[in-house]
């Protein structure tokens, strides 16, 4: 009996070993197979909407290497469609820029020659115009910022204070006050000057069309946790269950009043250039709309 014991042990320890060791060479072999799934995981949960740079995952097996060639061509394909996109608004928002011009230069001979009111035309005009070329600024800066050409922006410095003269004009049309922000330290981000001065421009004209004459518009940042611009005004307020709405091309939150509904989207679009988030909501401590943008500190 104890032979058989003898026998019986000398057949599974060695059957252990060999069967443990087994397993382990199989663990570490799938571990260095299943190793470049995780970084190609790892790479393309952590890249963001306007990363279409190729992936550079190298691994000895074809499988995994024909997966990330693969991807690779796909993203391509996804750049070259988003740029001829760019290129096409580009093109058509410079092709429209012309024409306008003309109609305006011919309103003003019509103004002159017949003494004919041709104001509220050329005011509309005016927004055409000036929408345009914010779309056409947009789709240039736009393809810049695919390839990961970033700045290092202040926004009281950079942004706001150059941007003062022009929204306090626009302002006094309605005797409202423009307040600047009290704090003296300033915020540094990543983006584009350009495009945060018209991002804000678009937030402070949005409050200053639908408020009331003689009201204030208030501007704020902060730099924690994040970094924060936002534009309060005294209006009556908006409806919260709308606010993703408004925020979509040509939605505008009362016919009544002029442009075609661009500039909320046009800041929703900056914000997201930016990697950021864009906040709509009332005021909570009294009456009047509160807009802001939550942006990423350098």
């Amino acid at each position: 009996m104890h032979e058989i014991r003898e026998a019986v042990a000398s057949l599974i320890v060695p059957g252990v070993f060999m069967v443990s060791l087994t397993l382990l060479i199989c663990y570490q072999a799938v571990r260095h197979i299943t190793r470049p799934l995780a970084e190609l995981q790892k790479e393309l949960e952590t890249r963001t909407a306007d990363n279409l740079a190729p992936i550079a995952i190298h691994s000895s097996t074809l499988e995994i290497e024909s997966v990330v060639s693969a991807i690779n061509q796909l993203v391509t394909r996804l750049t070259t469609t988003l740029d001829n996109e760019r290129l096409f608004t580009a093109d058509v928002a410079h092709e429209l820029r012309t024409p306008l011009a003309g109609v305006r230069l011919h309103l003003e001979l019509l103004s002159k020659t017949h003494n004919i009111d041709v104001a509220p035309l050329i005011a509309r005009l005016d927004q055409m115009m000036d929408s345009v070329s914010q779309l056409l600024q947009l789709a240039r800066v736009g393809q810049s910022f695919s390839s990961g050409n970033y700045q290092e922006v202040k926004l009281l410095e950079d942004v706001i204070l150059p941007s003062y003269d022009e929204l306090n004009t626009m302002l006094e049309t309605r005797q409202q006050t423009l307040l600047l922000p009290e704090s003296a330290t300033d915020v540094m981000v990543r983006g584009d000057a350009t495009l945060l001065r018209m991002l804000l421009r678009n937030l402070v004209e949005n409050a200053h069309r639908y408020s009331p004459e003689g009201t204030k518009i208030t501007i704020h940042i902060s730099a924690a946790p994040d970094a924060i611009m936002a534009v309060e005004d005294e209006g009556p307020g908006i409806d919260e269950s709308k606010c993703g709405k408004l925020s979509e091309a040509f939605v505008r939150m009362d016919s009544r009043y002029g442009g075609i509904g661009l500039g909320l989207s046009i800041v929703s679009r900056i914000t997201q250039l930016h990697q950021g988030q864009f906040f709509l909501q009332n005021c909570t401590d009294r009456t009047g709309t509160r807009a802001w943008v939550l942006l990423k500190k350098t």
